[in-house]
């Protein structure tokens, strides 16, 4: 895919989330192939799992992106990112895999709804080291908690 197209999906992805309140979006040659309202890591793990490798080369929009999001952006192979909000963690992660990331602003952490402490899923995937881990261990933990 062409830097211009990755650029026009970016866009794309911004004006999803920003105007239209989209939680996530994935959009690929400029073919929205997700969005979803909910906030949260639950609707990307359920867009990964449900469009595996059409993911390959998408740009993802993700209102709030913290390392679990970046991960699994790795997980899917996007191309590109768009966040309103970006924690220093999920930078790193997308420098290191070379993933383009466009940011309205930048946090040291993502914390939870409530504001009283770091995101949970910040907190479970600071430990785990591959993309392939913090998906396994996300789909697991939502899995748990479904059952719950």
């Amino acid at each position: 895919m062409s830097r211009h197209q990755i650029e026009d999906d970016i866009r794309l992805a911004r004006k999803i989330i920003s105007e239209n309140g989209m939680g996530l979006v994935a959009i690929k040659e400029g073919k929205v192939l997700i969005q979803a309202e909910d906030r949260g890591v639950r609707p990307f793990v359920q867009a990964v799992t449900d469009l595996g490798e059409k993911l390959h080369g998408a740009v993802i929009g993700d209102r709030v992106m913290g390392r679990a999001s970046a991960m699994l952006c790795i997980y899917s192979k996007a191309a590109a990112a768009y966040t309103r909000i970006v924690s220093d963690s999920a930078v790193a992660e997308l420098q290191s895999a070379n993933i383009k990331l466009i940011a309205d602003e930048r946090t040291p952490h993502i914390l939870n709804r409530q504001g009283t402490d770091i995101c949970p899923f910040e907190k479970m995937t600071e430990i785990l080291k591959s993309p392939d881990e913090v998906f396994q261990a996300l789909v697991d933990s939502l899995i748990t908690s479904a059952k719950q």
